[in-house]
């Protein structure tokens, strides 16, 4: 990689993430053990569900946004509001912990949409990869270093700490962010709001969806599933870790450990190029079912570091294979349609799975919901193993 064809807003928007994200990914693992103290798991459960549900139901309006008002404009709002989740959390309330988890839904939202699109906009066709690793190289070095940071300020000091590292992160990053890249408003933003109640092209979006399902369905069915699975992740491996061990350090390296797959995630896009996307997503379910059941039987800390270090890697893989068959089966004139509705079921999963692991986890307890997730990998197997079949 070039660093110097990457262009410049994209590197700034790098570290403008990085800040973003540490000090939330130093608490961010922990959350679900921190709510546990106030709620009971299946409202944990729910409360987890919320960021996803947030986008849901308001990315296609924030989309317009970013359309009409302009990326820095909306990435701005996004540094703003991310300012006050962790002062929610402090409050440590249900009602502020449930409402902290809703903002927090809509921060990110606003980063994510905004950051990603302003550094794909700066970039050249020639350097799209480049720029896009660049841009994403912040957000995952964060996600690695900051559940080992936050286990040891944790073990050391409480959550509290943690919380307020998390505004000065954020406050931070929004300095950065006014001194590298600034904010300008490209149009309206009168205008930008009536865009985001504006529906009316939403019937014809669905018609479409309709004349295509025969070959959208299998895409869409695996991307929920997988994203059901995924989310699972969030709240039933810290719980499962504080019940087994309850100390914080050993939790934050396990957590970092397990985001190394996903910031080498690119890596294993070769694997389905080579090997077949639907044969690699076949391989890597049948691997990931037993691994998953096992960890309802796990009581070790170090076994369970190691199944969750395997599942996220194995999951890092079956992502790109996903994307690639939905890929193959959309047609191109409608790509932009429907990545819109593919996002949509990828939300949906990841709304769902925080429930449904709360709910099994409030009934048979929480080594239960591993089971629930093996099962549901399985059921991607067998989608795609009858589809392989079939063709």
């Amino acid at each position: 990689m070039e660093l110097q064809r990457v262009p410049s807003i994209a590197k700034y928007l790098s570290v403008v993430f990085l800040f973003a994200w540490i000090g939330r990914s130093t608490v961010w693992n922990f959350l679900p053990i921190f709510f546990e103290n106030h709620m009971s798991v299946f409202w944990v459960g729910v409360a987890t569900s919320l960021p996803p549900l947030v986008t849901l139901m308001f990315d296609i309006p924030v989309g317009n946004l970013v359309q009409h008002a302009g990326e820095k404009v909306v990435i701005f709002l996004g540094l703003l509001v991310a300012i006050f989740p962790p002062l929610l959390y402090y409050v440590a309330v249900p009602a502020t912990l449930v409402f902290g988890k809703a903002v927090e839904g809509v921060a990110k939202l606003f980063l994510w949409n905004g950051g990603w699109s302003l550094s794909l906009k700066s970039s050249s066709d020639e350097v799209e990869s480049e720029t896009v690793s660049v841009f994403l190289l912040g957000k995952n070095l964060a996600m690695i270093l900051g559940p080992i940071v936050g286990g040891f300020l944790i073990a050391a000091n409480g959550f509290g700490l943690t919380f307020g590292l998390w505004v000065f992160t954020s406050l931070v990053a929004l300095l950065v962010y006014f001194t590298y890249v600034g904010v300008e408003r490209e149009d309206s933003l009168s205008y930008s709001l009536e865009e985001v109640v504006n529906r009316n092209t939403y019937v014809e979006e669905f018609s479409d969806l309709k004349a295509h399902w025969s070959s959208l369905k299998l895409p869409f069915s695996l991307i929920f599933l997988y994203s059901i699975i995924f989310s699972f992740y969030w709240m039933a491996v810290p719980l499962l870790l504080e019940k087994v061990s309850g100390d914080f350090q050993v939790m934050g390296l396990v957590f970092g450990a397990a985001a190394l797959p996903k910031a080498f995630q690119f890596l294993l896009g070769d694997l389905a190029d080579r090997v077949g996307k639907q044969k690699t997503l076949v391989a890597l379910s049948l691997v990931l079912t037993p691994v998953l059941v096992l960890m309802n039987f796990l009581s070790q800390v170090l076994f369970i570091g190691i199944f969750f270090f395997v599942a996220r890697s194995i999951s890092s893989g079956m992502s790109p294979a996903i994307h690639a068959i939905f890929d193959s089966a959309c047609p191109n004139e409608l790509e932009g349609e429907f990545v819109g509705f593919n996002q949509f079921f990828k939300h949906s999963g990841m709304a769902l799975g925080p429930i449904m692991a709360g709910t099994i986890a409030s009934l048979y307890g929480i080594n239960a919901s591993f089971l629930a997730a093996g099962f549901i990998s399985f059921l991607i197997f067998l989608l795609t193993g009858y589809s392989l079949y079939e063709s």
